[in-house]
């Protein structure tokens, strides 16, 4: 999933970028001061008749960019406008309640274990993209160019493709917060050793590791240094932990 994220974002960067250089009609990109974006989502969001696509990491400096984003989804969903967000697990917890309201009215949500991009699609004709966080010196666009369009609806289908839908997400963190998950994730916390946590719980070296397998499945990472990290995001750290 992480690769399937990494090489999308890559290749929006390339589009961005292409775009940026060859002579486009004058309203083909507009760039937008930090201070313009909570508006324009919701103005586009508004407008949405087809449907609208969100996607967010959540980052800290675009809360409340986010907030008004979801209110405006919930209005859009009340005008029959389908909708997908994809999000980031850290975003899950700190907007549950609006999310869970918004599922039940129908939206599609998925969560990427990754970091998506601030992406916001509209009718498959606009685009709001937000630069990442250490792309010094640029700015987010709205862009109306439909080549890039096109080519950022078909990269974040792959990567919603690959995503987790919000009902599973929440089945794996009920099972990241029970026993014997909670065992594995002190064992990792502590920085044991295979062979001392497998004493430690009193099973064989063979099943701590698929253990342990298990929880990285769950946690959504590739290595073990990323799971105490990961379990912090999705709230499932061992008691006096955290």
């Amino acid at each position: 999933m992480e690769r399937t994220l990494l090489e999308a974002t890559a290749l929006i960067d390339t589009a961005v970028t292409a775009c940026r250089r060859r002579p486009t009609a004058r309203s083909a990109v507009r760039h937008l001061d930090g201070s313009q974006l909570r508006a324009t989502a919701r103005r586009l969001i508004d407008e949405a008749d087809h449907f609208v696509v969100v996607t967010t990491s959540g980052r800290p400096d675009l809360t409340t960019l986010l907030a008004g984003g979801l209110r405006s989804l919930e209005a859009a969903r009340a005008r029959g406008v389908p909708a997908r967000v994809l999000l980031a697990p850290r975003v899950v917890r700190a907007s549950r309640a609006r999310l869970l309201a918004l599922a039940a009215d129908g939206c599609e949500i998925r969560v990427d274990a990754g970091e998506p991009r601030e992406i916001l699609l509209v009718d498959g004709v606009l685009a709001l993209i937000v630069p990442a966080r250490d792309a010094d010196g640029q700015r987010p666009a709205l862009v109306r160019d439909p080549a890039m369009v096109g080519v950022t609806c078909q990269l974040l289908k792959g990567t919603w493709n690959a995503a987790r839908p919000l009902r599973d997400f929440h089945g794996a963190v009920a099972r990241l917060r029970a026993e014997p998950a909670q065992d594995v994730l002190r064992c990792l916390h502590d920085g044991l050793t295979d062979e001392a946590a497998a004493r430690r719980m009193s099973v064989s070296l063979r099943t701590y590791r698929r253990k342990v397998a298990q929880i990285m499945e769950e946690l959504g990472i590739t290595s073990r240094f990323q799971a105490g990290l990961r379990a912090a995001e999705l709230g499932v750290l061992p008691a006096g932990d955290s």
